[in-house]
């Protein structure tokens, strides 16, 4: 399945990236490109992806999520996952990083 990212902003100056489809070795440079010129954007706070609409995450995925929220990180941006899909949420509870990355982190 191709990967497919619309992008909005909020009043609070986070980004918002909608992502459809499978993040894995194919598409993993296309959400790289988007999360990072996302971060790079003048007065960009933070980094939000939700991942309702992904079906598929391989670990080159994760390792595209691991990327971006240390960007983020090293540009003092949050990093943010909202709505992901069952098969999503699972794999990041495994990995051990849903609650490091759950949106409304407390």
């Amino acid at each position: 399945m191709d990967l497919d990212i619309h992008e909005r902003g909020d009043e609070t100056g986070r980004i918002l990236l909608e992502v459809t489809g499978s993040v894995d070795l194919a598409s993993r440079g296309r959400l790289l490109e988007a999360g990072h010129a996302a971060l790079r954007r003048e007065g960009c706070v933070g980094l939000l992806l939700d991942l309702a609409a992904v079906q598929f995450v391989d670990s080159t995925g994760v390792g595209a999520f691991v990327e971006l929220a240390a960007e983020a990180e090293d540009q003092g941006a949050t990093f943010e996952i909202r709505n992901p899909s069952p098969r999503v949420q699972r794999l990041l509870e495994v990995t051990g990083l849903a609650d490091t990355w759950a949106e409304n982190r407390g």
